[in-house]
């Protein structure tokens, strides 16, 4: 199995344009595609719509702060851009019994836990869980571009230093070998970056297009580069229809109709 399918994706490209006949200048040989277009372009704007998420550690105990933010070291993400942050990592935390029973932080599952239960028993935990629930703080993420994060209650109180280590899922853009990328969501990616590359090369040839020399005038034939240039938008209009789905599994929101 590849661990990197950038080469593959570069490939792809130069045979849907039809480029590799062509002597291109150096500044847009296919060499330079990847530094000059997909990574600063695709993969960004891709990410955006379907981001890739890691999950870190917080601990006040350790953490650069910077007022009442703590900042999010780049070394965690494994140097990716930070684009925001989904939530706690709640379901590590529903493991831990003592952040549960003590913290009242996130769920406890007592019918697995106990299967004993009466119909009296799960009663008195529901009126337990109904009068529990007009005094929860509830916590939320405060996100803070480009990586500046605190905690804090449903009163805007600052709760992140009485927390303790936290797990935080990040959501960050995909590395430039492509791996973390959806099988599903690979076409897409494939036919935006297509028309990123097109793009790069019509901005560049077009200047050099119909120049007359002294020995002939110069026709690129640039109708078929322009044609997948401009089919950008939909690509993007695509990845936005499908952003708010099952298909993208760290959306950590879905609408139901």
């Amino acid at each position: 199995m590849p661990i990197n399918k950038m080469n593959l994706l570069l490939n792809k490209i130069e045979r849907r344009l039809g480029t590799k006949p062509l002597m291109l200048p150096e500044d847009i040989a296919k060499d330079k595609w990847v530094d000059e277009v997909i990574i600063p372009d695709t993969l960004l704007t891709f990410s955006r719509y379907f981001p890739h998420m890691v999950r870190i550690r917080l601990d006040p105990r350790t953490n650069k702060k910077k007022g009442d933010y703590y900042v999010i070291d780049n070394a965690l993400v494994g140097g990716q851009e930070i684009l925001s942050v989904r939530d706690i990592g709640w379901d590590e935390l529903a493991n831990e019994n003592s952040m549960v029973s003590q913290a009242g932080i996130g769920m406890y599952d007592y019918l697995s836990a106990y299967n004993n239960y009466s119909c009296d028993d799960i009663a008195l935990l529901q009126s337990r869980a109904d009068i529990t629930s007009m005094f929860n703080n509830t916590i939320f993420v405060d996100f803070k571009e480009p990586n500046l994060i605190r905690l804090q209650s449903v009163t805007a109180g600052t709760i992140t230093d009485s927390l303790g280590e936290l797990p935080l899922d990040v959501f960050v853009c995909h590395p430039a070998n492509l791996m973390t990328i959806p099988g599903t969501m690979m076409g897409v990616f494939e036919n935006l970056a297509t028309a990123d590359v097109a793009s790069f090369l019509v901005a560049y040839l077009q200047h050099y297009d119909g120049l007359e020399t002294v020995f002939a005038g110069v026709d690129l034939k640039l109708n078929f580069l322009e044609n997948w240039a401009g089919r950008r938008e939909d690509f993007i209009s695509e990845l936005k229809e499908g952003y708010v789905s099952a298909a993208n599994k760290n959306q950590p929101l879905m609408f139901c109709v």
